[in-house]
């Protein structure tokens, strides 16, 4: 410990109360909150205290700790790992640290660095295990301290949990079409065509382009053209089944997977996608109708032993052929 401390009382001149704090201090400690004084102070008196100068630690993270500390004055910081990453929490003066390294004896779990110069009482685990065995009012206070300590860890477990959630959903999830986008595609479109070769049920893909979509953009304005992928999104969502799988392959291209579908399903389902299309309204955020728009549609069956590149490939051919037989249509 990087610290200053100062020498234990002489057990033969040492008073009846520790020469670091006064009865009332006693009292305003958590730790010996509801605790008879008269009991406690003289199992104290030999305790030292320690001086602690801002940024210097007091707790070092995966190394052993037999030491109860109680903060005095100043302030301290609970850092994961090493004394230079972000704070954790903060202890204030009257809490303590350093509770669950002692009892489980288990390298230390964080470090603890002073934020301002800091003074602590330091308890060593014969002397917290005689308290508690003395007062069961301080076998209360520990226990309620470590139920707090735990109590802010699983809320930080939950709140590292959503955070993750939030950036798997963000890695997967394209922001302005609320598809999934490429990245999800190139992960699941594979696991897919193994389940299909593997059970021996079809698998289609659905190829989408919104025609003229540059013109589209050009005309009316981008903000537009993202209202425009926003509805058709939509439209998608709404026209296919829950188990299959729609994503923004790339600007204005949308690629849909059909599980358990053949060729002949395929060509109904976007059928009825062009369709749906036909009849959805587009209105600007300032609530002005906007032109509608049509796409073309390529679809493709799995044929055996493909390759995702050869899949997706069969698929943009017949997209292909969709534009060159005039849009707005369906080819395979």
């Amino acid at each position: 410990m990087s610290a200053r401390a100062t020498a234990p009382a002489d057990a033969a001149t040492a008073p009846a109360a520790p020469t670091t704090l006064e009865v009332d201090a006693l009292t305003r400690i958590p730790l010996f909150r509801g605790v008879d004084t008269n009991v406690v102070a003289p199992l104290l008196r030999n305790c030292e205290t320690a001086s602690i100068e801002a940024g210097e630690p007091l707790i070092e993270a995966g190394r052993p700790n037999e030491k109860l500390y109680i903060l005095l004055e100043g302030r301290l910081s609970v850092r994961l790992k090493s004394p230079d990453s972000q704070p954790l929490a903060y202890v204030e003066p009257g809490e303590t640290v350093g509770e669950l390294s002692l009892i489980d004896h288990q390298p230390t779990s964080a470090s603890v660095m002073a934020e301002t110069t800091s003074r602590v009482l330091v308890l060593d685990e014969p002397l917290v295990w005689m308290l508690t065995n003395t007062s069961h009012a301080v076998s209360g206070n520990l226990l309620f301290a470590l139920v707090k300590r735990l109590r802010a860890g699983n809320d930080m477990v939950w709140e590292s949990r959503e955070r993750v959630e939030q950036y798997r959903f963000h890695a997967t999830v394209d922001a302005l079409t609320g598809l999934f986008n490429r990245h999800w595609l190139n992960q699941m479109l594979p696991r897919q065509m193994h389940r299909a070769a593997t059970s021996g049920e079809g698998l289609s893909l659905i190829m989408i382009d919104i025609d003229h979509f540059k013109q589209y953009n050009d005309s009316h304005g981008h903000p537009a053209g993202d209202q425009a992928l926003r509805k058709v999104a939509d439209a998608i969502r709404d026209h296919v089944r829950p188990a299959d799988m729609a994503a923004r392959y790339g600007g204005e291209e949308l690629l849909v997977i059909l599980p358990a579908c053949v060729l002949a399903g395929a060509r109904v389902v976007a059928e009825r996608l062009r369709r749906a299309l036909h009849a959805t309204a587009i209105v600007s955020s300032c609530g002005t109708e906007l032109p509608r728009v049509t796409a073309s549609f390529g679809i493709a069956e799995m044929a055996p032993d493909a390759s995702m590149q050869d899949f997706v490939s069969a698929c943009d051919r017949a997209l292909y052929r969709a534009k060159a037989a005039g849009r707005d249509c369906v080819c395979d």
